[in-house]
């Protein structure tokens, strides 16, 4: 009897041993889940169950010092960073207990993607970070963005990367699952290395600008240029009624001023002086145009037309229109404007500020189509700045070409078609053909806008509508008016042209006389032939116009000429 009961309490014994090891503080099961964009920022959900055989109040669990956005059981977690470590209080949660707790830890981590030293990058997770207690079941699972096709490699405080053979893990497409085959010592460490490629996060080395916030500037920016041209700019044109104006009340060089105001064309000047008998154009055989005066310009014309006429001649009495003096002077002539104290509100606003929005909205679709032409951000990001560039510079050409449709300055119908189609083209080789679309169409519409400049004072309104009135005359005039006209005035078709030509309509003017005889013109002399057609004459007298125009471009071709010259002694 006393044998049997010697033997019950060794048993008794043994018993109360075990209890009190499985009693003892430790992480029951550690479950590590975490989903990895391809920012290189993993979203990590950690669920441990913690055994505590005493009161613990001032319980921390550590995370990775970058972690954010940490919450316990779904509630935001106090926290501090301390020996590299981010320590979590959770005394919160177990209190004054003892038992089993179960605790899940949410949280962020970004910049998991580093390059190691031989240039190729890697990916390292911490999967646990140094808790007080051993951790006696570990498991995990990672989700990449992409195919896993590299082995990964594990290591730990304590064994380095001798861990590996007391792990398990299976790769199934994108997903690494994993075990711990031995209990983790107490402030044991492990994290996950694993090497990955471009494809799977690009955007680690250079980060394109996203299509949200693009979008986003696109809205910005035209609402800014909308806004901007309703509150200080907004002038709609009236609608034309063919009515002409007495053709002497002011130059054909001045109505592009009264109409948009725009700057002062000199050519159309002097095609209308030449009309008044103050000088003549002579055009040479071999294209050369000379401007002879044949009196002076007195107090009948307006100061700046005198002003302007004295710089022309000066004490000569013939003048190259070819010179790079002539030039010069057409360029300081279209700086100068109608006096806006009398065409425009004095609370006005800045047609170039309005347009500059509208370029940028254009760059900005530029830069979407660059962004979705390729997966690669560093090509990304190059084509972005091009076609953002190149749509800055086409776009401003575009609301140009729209400003100057009713002006014999206006680009060629041909580049603005093949702008358009390019922009069209490249839309939808990107994939993105509303893009190239809406670059096109917005900056015809804000152009448009644009076209009159801006709030006109009741001077600056009766001055477009006059211009307006006229130029639809010039289109509309019947036949039978003009030969009306031309019994009683034969020169009415030379009277009228300048004014034809500087409105754009100088075509479509000469289409209305048909075949009545216009005769030779007074104040243009050279080898005309034969020509009595009104569409004969007006061919000829734009190659005469083209002749002055082709001025405005030699004091650039002198200066760069001159940069040239000074670069290569």
């Amino acid at each position: 009897m006393r044998r049997i009961l010697v033997i019950f309490m060794l048993i008794t014994m043994l018993t109360g041993l075990f209890v009190s090891v499985s009693a003892a503080n430790a992480a029951k099961s550690a479950s590590a889940h975490a989903t990895v964009s391809n920012d290189g920022t993993a979203q990590v959900t950690l669920s441990v169950t913690v055994h505590l055989d005493s009161p613990n109040k001032d319980l921390r669990f550590p995370l990775p010092k970058k972690a954010s956005n940490v919450t316990v059981n779904g509630a935001r977690a106090r926290s501090r960073k301390e020996n590299g470590m981010l320590s979590v209080d959770v005394g919160r949660v177990v209190g004054s207990g003892v038992g089993d707790f179960s605790l899940t830890f949410q949280y962020d981590l970004p910049n998991l993607v580093r390059t190691n030293d031989a240039d190729q990058l890697m990916l390292e997770l911490p999967l646990l970070s140094g808790f007080a207690y051993p951790v006696q079941a570990m498991e995990f699972s990672v989700t990449l963005p992409g195919t896993v096709t590299a082995k990964p490699a594990f290591v730990s405080g304590y064994h380095q990367e001798n861990i590996e053979k007391d792990m398990v893990w299976t790769v199934a497409g994108a997903t690494i699952t994993g075990t711990a085959q031995t209990e983790l010592k107490d402030h044991e460490t492990l994290s996950m290395r694993l090497l990955v490629d471009e494809a799977m996060f690009p955007q680690k080395r250079i980060t394109p600008p996203n299509f949200k916030t693009v979008n986003l500037l696109i809205t910005v920016f035209a609402l800014l240029a909308l806004a901007y041209w309703v509150l200080f700019l907004r002038n709609l044109p009236p609608f034309p009624v063919a009515r002409p104006m007495p053709s002497d009340s002011y130059s054909a060089g001045e109505l592009g001023s009264m109409l948009g105001l725009w700057g002062r064309d000199l050519s159309m000047m002097v095609l209308s002086w030449a009309q008044l008998g103050y000088l003549q154009i002579r055009f040479e055989r071999n294209g050369k145009v000379l401007l002879q005066r044949q009196m002076d310009m007195g107090n009948e014309r307006s100061a700046f037309e005198q002003r302007c006429f004295k710089q022309l001649f000066g004490r000569r009495d013939a003048v190259d229109a070819g010179s790079l003096r002539y030039g010069q002077l057409c360029l300081e002539t279209e700086k100068t404007r109608q006096n806006l104290s009398d065409f425009v509100m004095k609370r006005s606003g800045n047609p170039y500020v309005f347009r500059g929005l509208a370029a940028a909205v254009a760059a900005l679709y530029g830069v979407a189509m660059g962004i979705n032409m390729s997966l690669i951000p560093a090509l990304q990001w190059l084509l972005a700045i091009l076609l953002g560039a190149a749509a800055v510079y086409t776009g401003w050409y575009l609301q140009t070409w729209v400003q100057r449709l009713f002006s014999h300055r206006r680009q060629r119908l041909l580049v603005m078609a093949v702008i358009s189609g390019g922009w069209l083209l490249l839309g939808a080789i990107s994939g993105g053909f509303n893009y190239g679309l809406m670059l096109v169409l917005s900056q015809l519409t804000f152009g448009l806008l644009g076209a009159f400049g801006g709030r006109r004072t009741l001077a600056g309104k009766q001055a477009m509508r006059e211009v307006l009135d006229l130029r639809r005359y010039l289109k509309t005039v019947s036949r039978e008016q003009l030969q009306q006209i031309s019994q009683y005035n034969p020169d009415y078709f030379h009277q009228m042209m300048p004014y034809a030509i500087a409105l754009g309509v100088d075509k479509r003017f000469a289409r209305r006389w048909g075949k009545i005889p216009v005769g030779e013109c007074p104040y243009i002399a050279g080898k005309t032939g034969d020509m009595l057609r009104a569409n004969q004459w007006r061919t000829f007298m734009q190659q005469v116009v083209s002749a002055m125009n082709a001025a405005e471009q030699r004091p650039a071709r002198e200066k760069i000429v001159a940069f040239v010259r000074l670069f290569t002694k």
